[in-house]
């Protein structure tokens, strides 16, 4: 990478070789200005390569940023994946945990009501027949604890999509904005060169 002097930098030089005439000094002085213009240019360049230490050191810190904020955006994205894994593995945890406890509690009715229900087979068999013809789907009517394990993946499957469509926006923009910044980098270098060229031409006139 090549640095170059912008125009301040160029005009400054050029009002300090000015400001000490060396080519109008006496004959006696002509080694204390030149000596006194050899000084101000190795003021200058080492001012010079100073800032240029520090756009370096700015340009670095700004790409370990971008790479830290993209590494830390890659975490969360895994994180949150992980969360709405176990939040789904709950959940079937919890369907399975409350159907089985319904099962045995539904065992345990009928076992201790087996008496009763031999003894009234033809009111059941009527209150079904009955109720058989009021509700024919509700044999096939799915639990509610299935449905409330369906309605709260799609809710996660939503919120997880939602979020995915916000992350993917923001690293556009970032990328965005990285890329302004490296194209405006980009032209001011080019305008230097321009002017040291523009610089030289006169000059060699």
């Amino acid at each position: 990478m090549v640095f170059r002097f912008t125009p301040t930098q160029d005009c400054e030089m050029m009002h300090e070789l000015i400001r000490l005439k060396p080519f109008a000094a006496e004959r006696e002085r002509t080694l204390d200005v030149w000596d006194k213009v050899a000084k101000s240019l190795s003021a200058a360049l080492k001012s010079h390569y100073s800032d240029v230490d520090g756009l370096v050191r700015d340009y670095i810190k700004l790409e370990r940023l971008h790479q830290d904020d993209k590494a830390e955006k890659k975490l969360s994205k895994q994180r949150k994946e992980a969360d709405l894994a176990q939040g789904a593995i709950d959940i079937v945890s919890e369907s399975n945990r409350c159907r089985a406890h319904r099962q045995n509690d539904e065992s345990g009715s009928d076992d201790s009501h087996v008496n009763d229900e031999e003894s009234c087979v033809s009111t059941t068999e009527s209150v079904a027949s009955t109720s058989t013809l009021r509700s024919p789907t509700s044999a096939h009517r799915p639990p509610k604890s299935s449905n409330a394990f369906l309605a709260e993946v799609k809710r996660q499957e939503k919120r997880y999509k939602e979020q995915m469509e916000m992350k993917v926006r923001e690293l556009k923009q970032n990328q965005k904005q990285f890329d302004d910044r490296l194209a405006f980098e980009k032209e001011q270098v080019e305008a230097r060169l321009q002017f040291e060229k523009q610089v030289q031409i006169r000059t060699t006139k």
